[in-house]
């Protein structure tokens, strides 16, 4: 069978594949936003840290605050210089059930940070990186119970040296303190949590930054 081209259907394929991909846009704010959030990602625990270590700072809750009214500013700064695109379209269109689920996901997102920062001021921080990776076991498990969605056993064993790793952890932390290893655990498993309802949010299909500055 011959296409409307000319060519046969493997020899139009096959330069449909040679042909060079169009650059978007988007990719200009791509790559500098993949980029910053690595950077910062990786530095914003130890920032927290030695804020607390280093300035003996015993105000977490503040420093929370301070983290959420940063975040509304800079979102409010990329929406207004409109680099994110069907803001204003989004904004009318939300729904009564999306605003409960933004404010539900709001909750979850401010706690696991509240509760991450204060269970920082009490232990390592290569401690609590260690508790954090156990997120995805708490992602499963909550994704069983609310959603009820069965999982591949490979799944679930691939856990294992991860609750391995974290049992080792803290059986064997010098500077191991109860009342900070309760909090990162909560700050974890709200993590958890917060995927869950991010992807019921999904059918909503809100901008990230616009997400997270409602949030």
């Amino acid at each position: 069978m011959i296409p409307a081209d000319g060519l046969p259907g493997h020899e139009a394929s096959r330069a449909a594949w040679r042909r060079p991909k169009r650059s978007s846009p988007e990719m200009l704010y791509l790559l500098p936003a993949v980029l910053v959030w690595l950077v910062t990602g990786t530095t914003i625990s130890s920032l927290n840290k030695w804020i607390f270590a280093v300035y003996n700072f015993r105000y977490p809750l503040l420093l929370s605050a301070l983290h959420m009214l940063t975040a509304i500013v800079v979102d409010y700064g990329l929406l207004r210089l409109q680099l994110v695109g069907a803001v204003t379209a989004a904004r009318g269109q939300l729904t009564a059930a999306a605003k409960l689920k933004v404010f539900l996901l709001s909750l979850t997102f401010c706690a696991s940070i509240a509760l991450g920062n204060v269970g920082l001021s009490y232990v390592q921080l290569s401690f609590a990186q260690m508790i954090y990776t156990t997120t995805p076991i708490f992602t499963l498990a909550i994704s069983t119970l609310i959603l009820g969605k069965q999982h591949h056993a490979l799944k679930y064993t691939a856990m294992m040296p991860i609750c391995l790793g974290a049992s080792f952890s803290v059986m064997g932390e010098l500077q191991f303190d109860q009342t900070g290893c309760l909090f990162v655990f909560a700050a974890t498993m709200l993590r958890g949590v917060k995927s869950i309802q991010q992807i019921l949010l999904q059918e909503e299909k809100i901008p990230s930054v616009f997400l997270l500055y409602l949030m």
